[in-house]
């Protein structure tokens, strides 16, 4: 087949069929206090507490790291209401591809002030590990974030420390 009739026939057999292109978009910036490695749950804590402060409504993001651990991203996964969010592993991760992330850190504030983590939450955090395993970018913590504490410090939890991840 020559090349016009290569083209021709390409043209018939896809007519129709829309082709795609993706673009990851900035919105906004955020002023983090630190661009620093993020080293520990702590670290990363006390950067989302700022991002996280005065918000009434729960939501999910996705931080995006380099091979450094140095914080690169943000994505916001989802919105919820006053006591959930709901989150997909595909929303996740395809942020986090479009970003070309090394590795991801997940986390989401409770207005409730109570930074236990629910069955949802566990659930949720041993979803998006497998996912990262499979997609070779690996899950590095889930944290729940509440406001400040009276030292000044977030109060959070870490699903890495509690053997989660």
């Amino acid at each position: 087949m020559d090349g016009a009739a290569r083209g021709a026939y390409r043209d018939a057999l896809f007519s129709g069929v829309p082709i795609y292109t993706t673009r990851l978009v900035r919105e906004r910036t955020f002023s983090f206090p630190t661009r620093d490695q993020v080293r520990s749950p702590a670290d990363a804590a006390a950067v989302l507490a700022e991002y996280f402060a005065d918000r009434d409504r729960e939501e999910f993001v996705v931080v995006f790291l380099d091979t450094a651990n140095t914080l690169t991203g943000l994505h916001v996964a989802s919105v919820g209401g006053l006591a959930a969010s709901i989150v997909e592993p595909r929303q996740v991760f395809k942020a986090a591809v479009l970003a070309n992330a090394a590795a991801i850190l997940v986390a989401h504030q409770h207005p409730s002030g109570n930074p236990e983590p629910s069955r949802e939450d566990v659930a949720v955090t041993r979803q998006l590990v497998e996912a990262g395993k499979v997609m070779g970018i690996p899950v590095h913590d889930h944290l729940i974030i509440t406001d400040r504490g009276e030292d000044g410090r977030p109060s959070y939890t870490s699903l890495a420390e509690r053997g989660l991840v």
